[in-house]
C-alpha cells in the first residue's frame, strides 16, 4: 500500500507542521476521491490518502479481498503503521467510514485526535431482518457505484446516454471486490453495538437527508458514542465531492475546536515595514 500526500494551491506544511490527516474512501471508490476537500481545508493540513482493498480504480476483474483478508479495521491498522506520520484526524467516507469507526472501537487507547465519519454505514436499532437487508444492501451497493460514478463525471454525466451509463456501471460493479456485499451486510448488522459507548475520541459524523440508502436519520444510532457530535444535513453520499466547500468548513470548525493546531517550532520573528 502506498500513502500519498495530497497537494493543492498553497504552501503544504512541511513533516511536524499542521494538522495530519488520514483519509479512507468508500466501496469501489479511490484516494484521489478526497483531492477537492483536501483544497478545500487549505494548506495547514497534510493530507494522506491510500487506495483500499476495496478499491475500484483498478481495472480487471474484481480480486477477492473480502474473503481472503483481514477485515476493514484490521486493514487500517496496519495502513496506519506504515503512515510516514503519526495521524492526528481520521477521516472515512461510507465503507471506508466504518473502517474508521471499527476501528476506533476497537483500538485499547485512543486511536486519534479525532475522527470525521461521512455517510457511515449505519443500521437503525431493531429494524430491517436479516433477508432485507441482504437485498437492500446488494441494491444499495450498485446505486452508491451509480452516483460515484456519475459524480466522478461530473458535467460530462449528462451527455451520457442511458444505456452507456448502464454498461459503464455494469463495469466498475465487477471491479468491487468479491464478497463486498456481504462485508457491507457484516458492518451494517454490527451496528449499533455496545462498544460504541467506550469510544471516547471526538467524531464528527456527517450524513445526508437524501442519502437514505446507507445513512441519512440512521446516523442517530452513533450518538451512544460520547463524543460524538451527529449532524444531518441534506446532502448526498458523496458531499465530501459535491459540497466540498461546505464539508470542509464544518471538518474545520470542528477540528479548530478539538485538534488545536501544533505551535511553531522554536522561536518566531515578526517585521514590520
Amino acid at each position: 500500500m502506498t500513502w500519498r500526500l495530497l497537494t493543492g494551491p498553497g504552501a503544504v506544511p512541511p513533516a511536524g507542521r499542521g494538522r495530519v490527516l488520514a483519509a479512507v474512501h468508500g466501496l469501489a471508490d479511490h484516494g484521489g476521491t478526497w483531492q477537492e476537500l483536501a483544497r478545500r481545508l487549505g494548506p495547514g493540513y497534510r493530507c494522506w490518502v491510500v487506495d483500499a482493498p476495496w478499491c475500484g480504480a483498478v481495472e480487471g476483474p474484481a480480486t477477492p479481498w473480502a474473503a481472503t483478508s483481514a477485515g476493514p479495521a484490521e486493514w487500517l491498522r496496519t495502513a496506519l503503521a506504515e503512515l510516514p506520520e503519526p495521524a492526528d484526524v481520521l477521516v472515512g467516507h461510507s465503507f471506508g467510514a466504518n473502517a474508521v469507526l471499527d476501528h476506533l472501537a476497537g483500538a485499547a487507547r485512543p486511536a486519534a485526535r479525532a475522527a470525521v465519519l461521512i455517510a457511515p454505514l449505519v443500521r437503525p436499532a431493531g429494524r430491517a431482518p436479516r433477508p432485507v437487508l441482504v437485498a437492500r444492501t446488494r441494491a444499495a451497493i450498485r446505486q452508491v457505484v451509480a452516483d460515484g460514478l456519475r459524480v466522478r463525471l461530473g458535467r460530462r454525466a449528462e451527455a451520457v446516454a442511458d444505456d452507456v451509463l448502464a454498461v459503464m456501471v455494469g463495469k466498475a460493479l465487477q471491479r468491487v471486490p468479491d464478497g463486498a456485499a456481504e462485508v457491507v451486510l457484516d458492518r451494517l448488522l454490527a451496528t449499533p453495538r455496545p462498544e460504541l459507548a467506550r469510544v471516547v475520541t471526538p467524531t464528527l459524523v456527517l450524513a445526508g437527508l437524501g442519502d437514505q440508502r446507507l445513512a441519512g436519520a440512521r446516523a442517530d444510532s452513533l450518538a451512544v458514542m460520547p463524543a460524538a457530535r451527529v449532524r444531518v444535513h441534506p446532502h448526498g453520499h458523496f458531499c465530501h465531492v459535491t459540497q466540498a466547500a461546505e464539508v470542509a468548513a464544518e471538518c474545520a470548525e470542528f477540528f479548530d475546536r478539538v485538534v488545536p493546531a501544533a505551535a511553531p517550532a522554536g522561536p518566531t520573528m515578526e517585521v514590520y515595514a
